[in-house]
């Protein structure tokens, strides 16, 4: 006879159970946005799994090997699928549908001075260390609206512009942002919108716009690179880089006070960051 589980529905055995609260807890975490609905499209291209672990649990009915119900195993096996989806679609594995959404830019060396403005009502994280490609972006693995990146690009000799844009109709293709790989051969001018955070300081920049809220850590210049600041953000500096501010901000204590902003102790020609009317810049020293 088949044991039933207190409060459960007619004809659905105990170990049944925990497959389905799986089940449901995947689907809460979706709608929770904790991941993307494209696990959806991972999910049915699984059907042949599906259909496997279904004829299994026909053939391991009222069978037993040795003392271990063969029909008590087949729930585990489910459970251990559904971990596996949701690790590989999180991780972005290959033979996972929504992991084909790679967007990659020219070969590197392609360019040597590169435009590139990316914003998004979501994640967006910038980081160098792209080899092959001058840029390349990925979706960053969890729930929200922002659709997956598209470029238009324009090429002008040694010069790059990249503007990056969420699709329009995205469809179930919904993730919390990007994230954005650079190579580190080009001067970059930088324009970022979102939730920002930007590590640069493996960059060349020639200018970077920075809006929305972050945190964004800047490397070492020889000259003077202008940064404009919108929104609500914090900037770490190498120590012995020249920075200027321009507009008010919180900066270490051994900066001092001038016309209409701050500088660093270091003299000469570095960071001269620019702090919009309604921004908030805090700075620090890394």
């Amino acid at each position: 006879m088949t044991h039933m589980a207190a409060g459960s529905r007619r004809g659905i055995p105990k170990a049944w159970i925990l497959p389905l609260l799986g089940l449901v807890l995947t689907l809460l975490a979706t709608y929770a946005r904790l991941l993307s609905r494209s696990i959806a499209i991972d999910f049915i291209a699984w059907w042949p799994v599906w259909v496997i672990l279904t004829v299994l649990t026909v053939l391991a009915r009222g069978r037993r090997l040795g003392r271990v119900r063969l029909s008590g195993m087949v729930p585990i096996v489910v459970v251990l699928a559904l971990v596996l989806l949701v690790a590989g679609h999180v991780q972005g594995w290959e033979a996972m549908p929504s992991a084909s959404n790679r967007l990659i830019g020219p070969e590197s060396g392609s360019a040597s001075n590169v435009a590139l403005s990316a914003r998004v009502t979501g994640d967006l994280v910038v980081g160098s260390g792209q080899t092959g490609f001058i840029y390349a972006v990925d979706p960053v693995r969890r729930g929200g609206e922002v659709g997956l990146p598209e470029a238009l690009e324009q090429v002008q000799g040694e010069n790059l512009s990249v503007r990056l844009e969420p699709a329009t109709d995205p469809g179930p293709y919904t993730f919390a942002g990007w994230r954005i790989d650079l190579d580190g051969g080009p001067v970059w001018n930088l324009s970022l919108g979102g939730r920002v955070a930007a590590n640069l300081t493996q960059l060349r920049l020639s200018a970077l716009q920075v809006e929305g809220t972050g945190n964004v850590a800047l490397g070492n210049v020889t000259e003077s690179v202008v940064v404009n600041v919108a929104g609500t953000f914090e900037i770490t500096v190498p120590s012995q880089v020249p920075v200027r501010v321009v507009g008010n901000a919180v900066v270490p204590g051994d900066w001092t006070e001038s016309t209409g902003g701050f500088a660093s102790p270091t003299p000469g020609n570095g960071w001269v960051i620019s702090v919009g009317e309604d921004a908030s810049l805090r700075v620090t020293v890394g």
